[in-house]
């Protein structure tokens, strides 16, 4: 897909766009060929474009500089203005917000998961090489990255127990679905989100999924860390265990030196969460990690 290796993977379930139109029938192998036809089919489509800032999603968003356990690093009145700046000019498919909308309603810890995602990529990008970011694709990948979770079925996303083999190729399956999606919803130049979809698993060092690349776009790249973070951090059925903000850190940390993720994106997020906000090239960062990845943490399966 987009130049990689061909993907093997194939869909369990028949995939459907917002309005109950097929895209992709299951067991259908997801080959370059079908992501082409997804798209000239999108094209076809015509939907509205508008303002975040003029929707109920960016009432929501603002919301999250309220959350306790980002204060630290969400709380100034400048970052909120300059990050709500960004995200309310951002122009979004009215499809998505559709999307959206029924994220929230049926899977809202993913919902809120997203509105975080794009917090602190925003942050992110305006920090961490600023000029190198367009501001509005980083926003649009934080918004999309986990869209593909809603063609997943709640029973399995909210599950307490072990998953089944099954139930847990559907989880990873979440990302292609994500990316068929977005290639059916978004123009030509908004590639790079698609993708942010689709590789937000994946791992520098290749040990990550679908595909296992280890070639992944920056956008991708800020997109990832903080979604390791937010789910470190909350609560879910499946986990009863909470990372604290320092803890989530130091694992990043450790997964950065497994050249898993960026260091210096990393770094950016550490320094954010100190009170001095230190340069990045001069901060001292212990090796010392306090807790142990929960062993259903361990392959980004539930993250």
């Amino acid at each position: 897909m987009d130049g990689r290796t061909e993907s093997t993977m194939h869909l369990l379930k028949d995939l459907y766009t917002i309005y109950g139109e097929l895209l992709v029938k299951k067991d259908v192998e997801i080959k370059p060929i079908v992501v082409k036809k997804v798209r000239q089919r999108g094209a076809r489509h015509k939907q509205a474009i508008v303002s975040l800032g003029h929707t109920d999603v960016f009432t929501d968003f603002k919301k999250v500089f309220n959350d306790r356990r980002y204060i630290n690093m969400l709380q100034s009145p400048s970052v909120k203005k300059d990050v709500c700046s960004v995200a309310g000019s951002l122009k979004i498919e009215h499809d998505l917000l559709f999307e959206l909308s029924a994220m929230k309603s049926n899977l809202p810890y993913t919902y809120n998961h997203v509105l975080i995602v794009a917090a602190f990529a925003i942050r992110l990008s305006q920090i961490y090489k600023p000029a190198g970011y367009n501001k509005h694709t980083v926003a649009h990948c934080g918004f999309t990255h986990d869209i593909g979770k809603t063609r997943v079925p709640v029973s399995i996303l909210e599950k307490s127990t072990k998953l089944t083999k099954v139930e847990k190729t559907m989880i990873d399956t979440h990302p292609v679905m994500g990316y068929l999606m977005l290639n059916y919803y978004l123009k030509k130049d908004r590639t790079i989100c698609s993708l942010a979809s689709l590789d937000h698993h994946e791992r520098k060092d290749g040990s990550g999924y679908p595909n296992g690349i280890k070639r992944i776009d920056k956008y991708t790249q800020l997109t990832s860390v903080v979604d390791v973070m937010d789910a470190l951090m909350t609560r879910r059925p499946y986990r009863k265990k909470m990372f604290s903000l320092r803890a989530a850190l130091d694992y990043l940390m450790k997964e950065a030196l497994a050249n898993k993720f960026d260091k210096d994106i990393v770094l950016t997020l550490i320094s954010l969460a100190r009170k001095d906000k230190p340069n990045i090239r001069s901060m001292k960062v212990s090796k010392e990690v306090r807790e142990e990845l929960p062993e259903e943490l361990k392959h980004d399966k539930y993250a």
